[in-house]
Parts: structure tokens; C-alpha cells; sequence
């Protein structure tokens, strides 16, 4: 790798002009911001999570702004693949960048089945497997903690579409290493680093959380640093390339993700104050890199 690392990125056979994805949940398909002219500078825009079955998603309140970040508590809200496939992507198919799915399951099955539903459309470029949500078929932990089940995730996917996809890991557990060589054995073509990080927030004078189900995914340039570090680590363990996800506020912030390993990253949260960032941060880097 060159330093400074080039804007420019090789991703998935693809040369992209912008490194910079919309993290899962913070763009809807993308329709909105396209909408708004807010697509300039992202290189590819990531769904929001789709399961085989409608969701109605956490109660509210799901968002908590703390002076530092954001916490989040959707609970994957989405209305289910069929719906997805039949009514949303047909309007997608305008979109000036590359859309990857996100998917999402509640056994290790239904990854696949969503997946391959999914297959008889030609709008989007891959997938996301979001294996950080919970297993809900056996006992509730996130799918990503345990190496093995990362395997059979990956390898339930891989036989049901010939498109590339990225396994999206959690911090919350686990051997991120480990669960990353997991998923590359299965078949996963890229690794996402990573899902929100764990948090809370506690009202002193009752005792009591305001997100109804307390613990919720925390956000913020603050945890910049965690993420550089296992961008790092991973993609020092894995042949295939590094999406990061987390952290970003600054074009700097990209081009130090760049240089840790990722080959592409994802902007979520500072979309909420700046849709326009993908346009910004594309700015700073130019900037900052001469090109």
C-alpha cells in the first residue's frame, strides 16, 4: 500500500471514485437522498436491513443523542423481503452508485433464504450478511461471536448467489479475527468492521433507561480509534478486502481507515447532521491528499 492511500478503490472488480459507503440503516435504499441530490461523493450506497418476515421494529423512543454520540435502538425494522423485492428495488434501479443489501436472519437458515429470494432482482451489486443481530433460534446471542456459526452463515450464502457479499461482524463478543477467517472460509468476498458498539443510558433520578430496551448501539467519533484498531487486525488476518464501518466525521477520519486497511468505508451517523457528507468528506480528502 502507497501513503498517502488513494482515494480511488478497486472494490469487488469494480473501480470506484469514492471509497465512501452509507452504513446500513442510516439511508433507507437510498431513494431519499437521491431525491435530495445528497448522493455526490458515495461510492456505493448499503441498504437497510432486510429479513425474511416483516419487522415492526423496538418501541420508541429509538434514538438517544448523548453528548458524545448517538444511541440506537431500531430493532431492524423493515417490512420484509417480498415487499422489499417487489416494491422497493424497482425504484432503486436509478441510483448513481453501486446498492449492496443488507440482510438480516433469525437463524442461520434464513440468511440464505432472504438471499436468495433476493436473487431475482438485478438491481443491487451484493450483500451484507449482518450477523451481529441476535440468533434468535438459539438463545438470542449475535450470530458473529461464534466463529462457527459465522462458517455456516457464509456458507449458506455462498451456495445460493454467485454475487459478491461482505459479513458484517459484531464488536460486542467474541474473536473478531477469528470470525473474520470464519467467514472468508465460508465464502464471504469482504469483511464489514464492524456493527455499533454496546451502550446504555441511565436516568439518575428514576433509575431507569429512556430506550425501552435499555441496552441500545452506540455511535460517535469518539470510538475512531477502536475501530482503526480492529480494521488493523483484520485485515491483517484476511485475503479479501475490509469495509470499516464506525467513527467517521472527518475526511481525515477516512483516509486514516484507508491506511489501517479498509479498502472502502462507510459513513453512518454523521448523515443525521450532514446529509450532504459523502460530498464533504470527498472534499476534505481532496484536500488533504492532492488528488
Amino acid at each position: 500500500m502507497s501513503f498517502p492511500p488513494n482515494i480511488k478503490r478497486k472494490f469487488w472488480g469494480k473501480l470506484f471514485d469514492s471509497p465512501i459507503m452509507l452504513a446500513s440503516g442510516t439511508a433507507g435504499f437510498g431513494e431519499e437522498l437521491l431525491n435530495l441530490n445528497c448522493l455526490a461523493g458515495v461510492g456505493a450506497v448499503v441498504s437497510k436491513a432486510v429479513s425474511l418476515k416483516p419487522r415492526a421494529g423496538n418501541p420508541p423512543p429509538r434514538l438517544l443523542e448523548t453528548p458524545y454520540g448517538l444511541l440506537n435502538s431500531i430493532g431492524l425494522a423493515n417490512p420484509g423481503v417480498h415487499h422489499v423485492l417487489n416494491h422497493i428495488l424497482p425504484e432503486t434501479s436509478n441510483l448513481p452508485c453501486p446498492l449492496l443489501i443488507n440482510v438480516a436472519g433469525e437463524s442461520v437458515e434464513e440468511f440464505a433464504d432472504v438471499v436468495s429470494i433476493l436473487e431475482s432482482s438485478n438491481v443491487h451489486m451484493g450483500y451484507e450478511i449482518n450477523v451481529s443481530c441476535p440468533n434468535v433460534a438459539d438463545g438470542g446471542a449475535a450470530f458473529g461471536v461464534d466463529p462457527e456459526v459465522v462458517l455456516r452463515v457464509a456458507m449458506g450464502v455462498s451456495r445460493v448467489t454467485a454475487r459478491p457479499f461482505s459479513v458484517k461482524l459484531t464488536p460486542n463478543g467474541g474473536d473478531m479475527v477469528l470470525s473474520a477467517k470464519a467467514a472468508v472460509e465460508g465464502g464471504a468476498s469482504a469483511i464489514t468492521v464492524c456493527n455499533t458498539f454496546l451502550g446504555m443510558h441511565m436516568d439518575w433520578r428514576t433509575g431507569k433507561s429512556i430506550i425501552k430496551r435499555k441496552v441500545a448501539g452506540y455511535t460517535s467519533p469518539a470510538l475512531l480509534p477502536l475501530v482503526v484498531a480492529k480494521v488493523w487486525q483484520v485485515s491483517n488476518a484476511v485475503s479479501v478486502p475490509v469495509i470499516s464501518s464506525g467513527g467517521v466525521s472527518h475526511g481525515e477520519d477516512v483516509l486514516q481507515l484507508l491506511a489501517a486497511g479498509a479498502q472502502m468505508v462507510q459513513v453512518g451517523t454523521r448523515l443525521m447532521r450532514r446529509p450532504f457528507a459523502g460530498a464533504e468528506l470527498m472534499d476534505e480528502m481532496k484536500k488533504l491528499t492532492g488528488e
